[in-house]
């Protein structure tokens, strides 16, 4: 018995000595365990918890790129990017809700009423509608319960002038259209990023953010468009679609020297289009085709102005189709039927060329193939090749149809007859420069090809001058000022066929008529009642010459235009040249109303009185710019909105062609 007691005993030693080990063991693992734990988390994974212990510290954010500036010739900015703020109210936050409210009120635009449903709310959080300038965070910064996000902002400070070039860049940074899109890669500019320390309730700590990565602004592009002479372009435009009732328009104003295109409106019904269609959308151009008709079969040696031509009395069957004429005639020379813009006249004497050179010279004037503009989506319009005309091809193409042709592409042919014969690429692009103002990029011009014998542009030069003087473009005429063009008017096409009674009226041409400096094409969609190119095209570039000459600050050279003009102007009494006066442009249109002392003597005291500035206080800034530029001024513009002061102030007398800023601040 006693034997047995001592064999259990040893046995529940042994056990205990059994879970003890086991007990230690255990121990001894786990403390290896939580050792090996502890190594890897703060020697091994020291690192990436440290990142996560920050992040619940600090946030990083993206710290946005200013976009570069769009400037015109003259360095005034079109589109250009500001820092503004996004502000935004934490109503749990908010310790003084009355106070909230009528800061909002004050400095965030807000109603009162508007203001309490922001900060009197059960959401977390409420962004204020809008985009804030510094002023209004500074005014807000330190509330409890306000807080603000840093964002650039573009913006356009003649509101949309432009518009249809330029494109645009919505509040979130998305680019639509024009140059804003073409040339985007210039322009936008490179994020950076910043860190800043935030709060146990996830709070930015005022004044605890760091820059990591610097932002970099985007390259500044200089464009080729002269904002005044595009304000009165513009201007000139709105007032043609107001009394003609056309349903659009366009204006394209070019140097025929250069291919710089120094003004370019598209309008639709309701402003500026959102395109600039004078690049994007062909049509058939009617009777502003005909000087090249003529300029082919006198530079294949063809025909001469001086070939009669049997003009059937203004009805001509043809290969199954009668072609007309606004008014009947009989023998015309080809001279004449270009005046007259006789279609039976350009149709018979265009069989005198083959197909092949037919279709060769309309291509060498540059139709049918994209000028190659610096903007999206650019169309090359159709010109068949000849293995696709009918018996009517021909004849068609003659007088401007089967054919179309965009704006851009009919300036560019007429800058060519104007400049002596050479086909250039337009341009809108002048510079690309640093944020230093440093030129990175000069777009020189660039000639494609000569079109045409200088003789031969000499001879449509002044065979155009005549025909606004005494053929269809007489509505463009400026006396003593010579204008060379010719006007168009085709059938409008929609879905593929003419509709009834609609049509589009043209009128292409240059200024001064001897020594181009301007080239311009005017088009207006289905004018109601007068509809002919002549009677509705025409007198908008008058209207945009005469304000253009008014103004004093466009790109043409006043003198020269005053010289070519002083040397056509006869004095009645000595029948001698009336000689330029100092203010010679003044003078120069004096004459071509009054007697020559009297005119001259007018000219001088015009020049001697120096203007008032207009009082434009309360006006859009459109509007104001406008009312300046008619009054001789150049115009600069601070801010946005409306009208608020002028410096020099209203109703100082300063010197013509100064320059008034206009400060904007009026709401919208």
């Amino acid at each position: 018995m006693a034997r047995r007691n001592r064999r259990n005993r040893g046995r529940g030693v042994r056990r205990h000595e059994f879970r003890r080990r086991l007990l230690l063991t255990g121990l001894v693992l786990a403390a290896a365990v939580l050792i090996a734990r502890s190594f890897q988390l703060s020697v091994v994974q020291h690192g990436s918890w440290l990142r996560r212990a920050e992040s619940q510290h600090a946030d990083t954010l993206t710290v946005p790129g200013a976009r570069g500036t769009i400037y015109d010739r003259e360095g005034v900015p079109l589109a250009a990017s500001r820092e503004v703020w996004v502000v935004a109210i934490a109503p749990p936050e908010v310790a003084d809700p009355d106070l909230v409210i009528r800061k909002l009120s004050e400095h965030a635009g807000l109603t009162e009423r508007a203001a309490r449903r922001l900060v009197v709310s059960r959401k977390r959080w409420n962004v204020v509608p809008g985009r804030h300038e510094e002023a209004a965070r500074a005014a807000l910064d330190g509330i409890a319960g306000i807080h603000f996000d840093r964002t650039v902002l573009r913006f356009y400070p003649h509101e949309r002038l432009g518009s249809e070039v330029l494109g645009r860049v919505n509040l979130v940074g998305d680019v639509a259209g024009g140059i804003e899109q073409e040339l985007d890669s210039l322009l936008a500019g490179r994020d950076g990023r910043a860190v800043v320390r935030i709060d146990s309730k996830g709070r930015p700590i005022p004044g605890a953010m760091v820059r990591i990565v610097e932002p970099e602004a985007g390259r500044d592009v200089v464009l080729t468009l002269d904002a005044e002479l595009q304000e009165i372009a513009s201007d000139a435009l709105i007032q043609a679609l107001d009394s003609t009732g056309a349903t659009s328009g366009e204006m394209v104003i070019a140097d025929p020297y250069t291919g710089e295109i120094l003004a370019a409106v598209s309008l639709g019904a309701n402003g500026p289009a959102r395109t600039w269609t004078a690049a994007t959308s062909p049509y058939e151009p009617g009777s502003t085709i005909k000087p090249f008709t003529v300029a082919s079969l006198l530079t294949e040696r063809k025909a001469a102005l001086g070939d009669s031509l049997w003009a059937e009395e203004g009805s001509y069957r043809l290969h199954g189709r009668t072609i007309r004429d606004v008014h009947g005639y009989g023998w015309l020379t080809l001279r004449e039927g270009f005046l007259h813009s006789s279609n039976i006249v350009m149709a018979k004497a265009a069989s005198r060329l083959s197909p092949a050179v037919q279709y060769q010279r309309l291509r060498d004037f540059g139709f049918g193939a994209a000028t190659g503009i610096t903007y999206p989506s650019e169309s090359a319009g159709r010109l068949w090749r000849p293995s696709r005309w009918s018996k009517q091809s021909q004849a068609s193409l003659a007088y401007g149809y089967e054919i179309s042709v965009t704006p851009l592409q009919l300036v560019m042919a007429y800058a060519m007859l104007a400049n002596g014969g050479v086909l250039l690429e337009p341009r809108l692009i002048k510079e690309v420069r640093a944020r230093d103002g440093s030129v990175l990029r000069r777009y020189e011009p660039r000639a494609v090809r000569r079109a045409l014998p200088q003789g031969v542009a000499r001879t449509m030069r002044a065979l155009l001058a005549e025909a606004v003087e005494s053929g269809t473009g007489q509505r463009a005429s400026m006396g003593a000022w010579k204008v060379a063009g010719k006007t168009g008017t085709a059938r409008f096409a929609s879905g593929g066929r003419y509709l009834e009674n609609q049509y589009v009226a043209t009128f292409a041409g240059f200024f001064p008529a001897e020594s181009p400096q301007l080239v311009f094409l005017v088009k207006l969609d289905r004018p109601r009642g007068d509809y002919y190119g002549g009677l509705t095209a025409a007198p908008v570039t008058r209207a945009t010459l005469e304000a253009a000459l008014a103004a004093h600050g466009t790109p043409l050279d006043r003198s020269a235009v005053a010289t070519e003009a002083a040397a056509d102007a006869i004095d009645e009494r000595t029948a001698a040249p009336v000689a330029a006066a100092p203010n010679a442009v003044e003078t120069v249109f004096s004459v071509s109303l009054q007697s020559g002392t009297e005119a001259a003597g007018a000219g001088r005291l015009a020049a001697e009185s120096e203007p008032l500035v207009p009082d434009v206080t309360g006006l859009s800034l459109r509007e104001a710019a406008r009312i300046l530029h008619e009054a001789g001024f150049h115009v600069r513009v601070d801010g946005s909105g409306t009208a608020v002061s002028t410096q020099p102030r209203a109703g100082e007398r300063v010197g013509r062609g100064r320059t008034v800023r206009v400060v904007a601040g009026g709401p919208r």
